[in-house]
């Protein structure tokens, strides 16, 4: 069996739709196409598509299976029977002429769906779930999602006013207990930390005080005070020995030895009270300034110990209890830490809660905790009730980085699913599908916890099985993006027990259990490993001589991003093929993996730039610290206070202000008053003086009367702050532009428009912009620069993994303990080293081990990036790179599969061997099919300007807005007169007969008569009109008169076309004619293969004797309509008629009468 074969083998297992399936797939084994066929085969199955749940983990993901999707079933719908059978077949349905009518229908059945098919992200289900029950989760019905800058702020504001408020015994002794150890920004970390574990936080608080105290001082170990303790310390229960055998040392031991046996001495000479106080002292003599306990040698040198047997036993003995003594006196001081920090934290919580809830806000906690207490809560199962109705069907992807209280939702939806009635006996199984890949479990600190893909699957499994339906494990290892040797890379990478542990179920290397198979065998793929890039040289410099110059040293690191762009840019100039895809290897091809965006990185992204190699960037960047935003923000502050100098000087000499340094000197020297007062009184000696005090003058007239977002529009776009940006700072500025004027936009949401107030809220938030690589991608756009975590769900045919040497760094300043008598999870903080306790070291051993093994998960995402082409660096550190590094892991990887060369793949570069492993292209190349349909690269306009200074052009003159023209109520319409309405009060002539107003009822009526009328046949028109007219309630004496005069109307001659089966009735009528927009609704309209006729009815008017009597209002409506008609069928007649309701009056219009009424056409005086 070939890899595809067994590939789409397990695909069709997992896809069945009459099983729950769990899968594990591994890096590009197809798991979104497996999700979108699970998709189509349950929906061919016969399943409602409005009782199916698709959950994935980020919003692009669900667009994507959403997009793929729409398209497989769009695409159903064009397809003939051939092509449609084919696609059938690929997901294992037999096509017949039912399956094909159902397979075409889906399309329009799935877009009639009430907000499409139900694909979104565990969040949004969570807010939508919680907006469906506001009552029954206890939240206002109009709850909003609070923003994570507003979020930020508004903890800590509740921190700051808890520390302001902190007037009760409790709370001052816990900031006296942490006085000294943490500042009031160490403790806001703090406090985040905490609340990052929101779910153990809310239990902990409830519990209360004396719970947690106690709970944290079990799980330290910390019994006791700590003057009974040193009470306990004072009296050493082997003393008369350790005496005995501290006199023979002072006596006959070594100098070094016998000066420690006089202190123990002096120490045991003293009262316990004195013991006490000179514990240090004691500790001293059997301890290491770093608390490790001291050989034997150091308390008895070797000749005297050999002279006497057993002497050093006592001390020996004395130092563990020293070493115990010692421990549980850190335990102690620990568990008065914990116990402060929770005593602190405990309210701002409390506060920002409080905030959330007056303020009916939530955060993405808020959405699952809220969402996960909704189904669990006994009082609201009907909730779990009304939701088990609408779903058969729940889908999860990404499930290795679903949290615990994520999956509890998933488990209470699908609870019912297997349960009792729950199974639907008779009707299709309901079912649970799940994919993911425990080895790609990389966000633990979004709550991830790999050990759940475990627990859950067993979970899962049983209820099914309990169940008597259908379970398929399945695993993918199959991989359909990575060619064979960087897959080979990655096995033997992961074979060593190091590199599995945490990786793999078991952590197990030999036995099978990490093993990819690649469908891309015969293309050409390859792995490289440099050598790391070496230290500068450490030159001592010469005694007593002052340097002239920098010595210019080049670190490591920046030895490493100078080599790597020269070397970029050299695969990237198309001289360096791409086999596989038969293509020169382009910029947008190349992906560089890091694990922060350190300086490294930044030197990188300039080393590239200085090459005019195009570069993507950093894909986060912090908004405030971009030069462009910076400018800004000193704009806004010198408007807030023209009179603060040092921000106004910042603006003059900013591409804003435009001043040269030597101009800013000459305005700013011997000025008498502030810089601004300068500027005003001086502004007409330069020309750069004078356009730096319009500009800011214009704003300084605006500030206080509009928004933030329009007054940095306004210094953007009108005044040419954009084009001047621009010019200095390139087009990278662009972007973080664009955010900070999309960030005064979000402020003015949710605040008041103040600039003051939009200023401190964007310097408070910190606020980070990710960045899309747009137009990076296979065969052209920008070489990308990305952090693993960023990556995910990334590829790209040459992958640069650079930083490989250092270990992940220990961030978990608070640890979570469990403590089993109470059932609590605590948490304990030692901020210092010489503070752990025993049980603080071994829960930071347990967290060494959970970062250690995320590390080695991270590494695999890293590795499985690569398409084609993988190359490996590193630059050294001046310590031995560590064997648990990436670097040492992939190079002992490396040694098992390449051949090791000279290093000479960089000019200039450094001595060592670089390691490759490379399989040549025998298969016939596979063309990119993103590359084959891009479109050629958008060319801006010519008036949108140029770099480098980016002036736009004046926009052309734009004509004149036509008017718009209501035929009914055309332009002038007073030059004529209007024939006499129908009033009710009338008692003369034709209208005397209609006093109480059923001459209106009567136009009306035959108004209805006319439009409805020609849909029926000839001989059925008089009894239908007849019918309608003798209704109870029309108000008609003389039905038969008015059947008649209608009946004779459809009858004339010259209307028989309007009439006719070609007739339309109420036909909206738009065009322009000269310099008027003609809009009206024309009655009746036939349009025919010579002519065109038009008529229009007159309800409630008397009929004038003759056609020359029409009233002109009526004539430049009617010849509005001819001039509309006549442009929308040239070439034919238009002939007008108007139809007087009363009476039943039939009268053309010829066109010499019209002509003079045209549109545009004034009539003569």
């Amino acid at each position: 069996m070939t890899p595809r074969e067994e590939a789409n083998a397990a695909q069709r297992r997992a896809s069945a739709p009459g099983v729950s399936a769990f899968v594990a797939a591994s890096a590009g084994s197809g798991k979104t196409k497996l999700l979108t066929d699970r998709l189509l085969r349950l929906l061919l199955s016969g399943a409602d598509p409005a009782r199916i749940q698709c959950l994935t983990f980020t919003k692009a993901a669900a667009a994507e299976m959403a997009l793929r999707l729409q398209r497989t079933l769009g695409r159903w719908v064009t397809l003939d029977n051939a092509g449609l059978d084919a696609a059938l077949r690929a997901l294992t349905v037999a096509p017949d002429e039912a399956v094909r009518r159902q397979a075409r229908a889906l399309f329009a059945r799935v877009l009639d769906l009430p907000g499409g098919m139900r694909i979104g992200t565990i969040h949004a289900f969570c807010q939508s779930l919680l907006r469906r029950f506001p009552l029954e989760a206890r939240l206002s019905p109009h709850f909003r999602l609070v923003d994570d800058t507003d979020a930020g702020i508004a903890l800590t504001e509740a921190r700051e006013a808890m520390l302001a408020e902190a007037h009760t015994p409790e709370r001052r002794a816990a900031l006296e207990t942490l006085a000294g150890l943490v500042s009031a920004e160490g403790f806001g970390g703090l406090v985040e930390a905490l609340q990052a574990d929101r779910a153990r936080l809310d239990r902990l608080l409830r519990a209360g005080p004396d719970a947690w105290q106690a709970a944290q001082r079990r799980v330290l170990g910390a019994d006791g005070s700590a003057e009974a303790l040193m009470a306990e310390a004072a009296r050493p229960p082997g003393e008369p020995a350790l005496l005995r055998a501290a006199r023979l040392v002072a006596e006959q031991g070594a100098a070094t030895v016998q000066a420690r046996a006089e202190e123990i001495l002096g120490w045991l000479s003293c009262d316990p009270a004195d013991r006490a106080a000179n514990w240090a002292e004691w500790t001293g003599a059997f301890l290491t300034r770093t608390g490790e306990p001291r050989a034997a040698s150091g308390l008895v040198n070797a000749k005297l110990a050999k002279a006497h047997d057993g002497l050093a036993e006592p001390f020996l003995a004395e130092q563990r209890r020293v070493v115990e003594i010692e421990d549980r006196l850190r335990a102690l001081r620990v568990a008065a830490l914990s116990a402060a920090l929770v005593t602190l934290a405990a309210p701002v919580a409390r506060a920002y809660a409080a905030h959330k809830e007056g303020a009916g806000l939530l955060d993405y906690d808020d959405l699952i905790g809220r969402t996960a207490a909704l189904l669990v809560d006994p009082g609201a199962a009907w909730v779990l009730y009304k939701l088990d109705g609408g779903l058969d069907h729940l889908l999860l992807d990404e499930v290795q980085d679903t949290a615990p209280a994520q999956w509890r939702i998933a488990g209470a939806l699908t609870e019912e699913f297997f349960a009792g009635a729950g199974a639907r006996e008779g009707e299709m199984a309901r079912s649970v599908f799940a994919v993911g890949d425990r080895k790609q479990s990389i966000y633990s600190f979004q709550g991830a916890d790999p050990d759940a893909f475990e627990l859950w699957r067993d979970i899962l499994r049983r209820r099914v099985g309990a169940a008597g339906l259908a379970w398929e494990d399945v695993a993918l290892r199959v991989s359909f993006r990575s060619t064979a040797p960087v897959l080979a890379l990655v096995d033997q990478v992961f074979a060593d027990p190091l590199a599995a542990a945490g990786v793999t179920a078991t952590g197990v290397t030999a036995t099978g259990e990490m093993s990819h198979l690649p469908d891309r065998t015969g293309h050409a793929g390859s792995v490289e490993l440099w050598p790391l890039a070496p230290l500068p040289p450490q030159e001592e410099p010469e005694p007593w001589v002052v340097p002239e110059a920098n010595r210019g040293l080049v670190s490591a690191p920046q030895r490493l991003a100078d080599a790597l762009a020269a070397w970029i840019a050299g695969q990237t100039g198309g001289g360096v093929m791409l086999p596989s895809r038969g293509r020169a290897l382009a910029p947008g091809d190349v992906l560089v993996l890091v694990r922060r965006r350190n300086a490294f990185a930044r030197a990188l992204v300039r080393a590239l730039k200085a090459r005019g190699v195009p570069v993507a960037g950093l894909d986060r960047l912090v908004l405030t610290e971009q030069p462009a935003v910076a400018d800004l923000l000193a704009l806004c502050d010198a408007l807030l206070l023209p009179e603060d100098d040092l921000s106004l000087a910042s603006v003059l000499t900013s591409p804003l202000g435009g001043l040269t340094d030597d101009s800013l000197m000459a305005l700013a020297t011997r000025r008498p008053g502030t810089l601004w007062a300068a500027l005003r009184a001086r502004a007409a000696e330069r020309a750069d003086w004078a356009a730096a005090r319009d500009f800011i003058a214009t704003l300084l007239a605006r500030v206080d009367y509009v928004s933030p977002h329009a007054l940095l529009a306004e210094a953007l776009g009108p005044l040419g702050g954009r084009a001047r940006l621009f010019a200095r700072l390139g087009p990278d500025a662009a972007e973080p532009v664009d955010e900070l004027l999309q960030a005064a936009l979000t402020y003015a949401r949710g605040h008041p428009p103040a600039l003051q107030g939009f200023v401190q809220w964007l310097r408070q938030s910190g606020a980070e912009v990710k960045r899309e690589a747009e137009g990076s991608g296979p065969g052209g756009g920008a070489v990308r620069i990305m952090t693993v975590h960023g990556a995910k769900g990334l590829q790209a045919p040459l992958v640069i993994l650079p930083d490989t040497t250092a270990l992940p760094p220990d961030e978990g300043a608070v640890a979570w303990a469990a403590d089993a008598e109470s059932g609590l999870e605590v948490p304990v903080w030692a901020p210092r080293r010489e503070l752990r306790c025993a049980a603080v070291e071994a829960l930071r051993a347990a967290a060494g081990r959970r970062r250690m093994e995320e590390h080695n998960r991270l590494l695999y995402v890293a590795l499985t990036r690569a398409e084609d082409r993988l190359v490996v660096c590193g630059w050294q550190t001046g310590k031995t790179p560590a064997e648990t590094c990436w670097y040492e892991l992939m190079r002992r990887g490396m040694t098992a599969l390449g051949a090791a060369t000279p290093f000479d793949a960089v000019a200039d570069g450094w001595e060592g061997e670089m390691w490759r492993h490379a399989s040549p292209q025998v298969a016939a190349p596979e063309p990119d099919a993103a590359r084959a349909d891009a479109a050629a690269p958008a060319v801006l306009p010519g008036w949108a300007g140029a770099a480098p200074l980016w002036l736009a052009a004046p926009p052309p003159p734009e004509p004149a807005l036509p008017a718009h023209l209501a035929p009914s109520r055309p332009e002038n319409a007073g030059l004529g007169g209007v024939p006499p309405a129908a009033s009710p009060l009338s008692d003369r002539g034709l209208l005397a007969r209609d006093a109480a107003g059923a001459r209106f009822r009567r136009g009306q009526l035959v108004h209805a008569l006319l439009q409805h009328l020609p849909a029926l046949p000839a001989a059925a028109r008089h009894v239908a009109a007849l019918g309608f007219l003798q209704r109870p309630g029309q108000g008609v004496d003389d039905a038969e008169a008015v059947a008649g005069e209608v009946l004779a109307v459809l009858a004339h001659p010259a209307l028989a076309p309007l009439f006719g089966p070609g007739g339309r009735a109420e036909v909206p009528l738009t065009g322009v004619v000269g310099d008027s927009v003609v809009g009206g609704l024309v009655d009746r309209l036939a349009v025919l293969d010579d002519r065109v006729l038009v008529a229009d009815y007159k309800t409630n008017r008397a009929p004038p004797a003759r056609v020359g009597e029409v009233p002109l209002l009526y004539l430049r409506q009617m010849a509005a309509y001819r001039a509309v008609l006549r442009q929308i069928f040239p070439g034919r007649a238009v002939a007008c008629v108007l139809v007087w309701t009363v009476g039943g009056v039939v009268m053309p219009l010829p066109d010499s009468l019209l002509d003079s009424h045209a549109p545009g056409v004034r009539p003569a005086a």
